[in-house]
């Protein structure tokens, strides 16, 4: 049986060359399922190729007797996880959540290695008039505990 190491082993070698990355590899009882992004968005196509490859991969190992293979791309109602996710929701409204607790809503203006920088405006009312003002937080990955875009409809 393969664990889970393997098989990101096996997709990073099938993702490499391409602009495709992972983004997670869950297994669980009866279900592995990984989850692959790209900066334009990852189409079915990809998706049903990486399937297949794994499939071809797996079977000989016995797991997808046991376990159903389920490859997508991470849904926008989902925690961002990796660097390249951060890179490409540049510009979008996020909601940050530290690891102390500390709420954070602004927009993605950064992402580099070490974190993330966010622009939060304030509106506050002086003398009967409204007063945007921003405010800019470098918030380093160790202390990020979740990160989900806000989607407007």
């Amino acid at each position: 049986m393969k664990d889970r190491t393997e098989i990101v082993k096996l997709i990073e070698n099938q993702l490499s060359g391409t602009d495709n990355f992972l983004v997670d590899v869950k297994i669980s009882p009866g279900k592995i399922s990984v989850l692959i992004d790209k900066p334009a968005g990852i189409t079915i196509n990809e998706c049903t190729g990486l399937n297949r490859y794994l499939v071809g991969e797996l079977e000989a190992s016995g797991m997808l007797e046991t376990h159903e293979l389920e490859v997508s791309s991470p849904g926008m109602d989902q925690p961002l996880k990796v660097f390249q996710q951060y890179q490409r929701r540049l510009g979008k409204q996020v909601r940050v959540i530290t690891t102390g607790g500390i709420l954070h809503e602004g927009k993605l203006l950064a992402a580099r290695p070490e974190g993330i920088e966010i622009v939060k405006t304030h509106t506050n009312k002086v003398n009967k008039k409204k007063e945007i003002t921003e405010e800019h937080l470098t918030l380093p990955f160790e202390t990020i505990k979740e990160t989900k875009l806000i989607i407007n409809i």
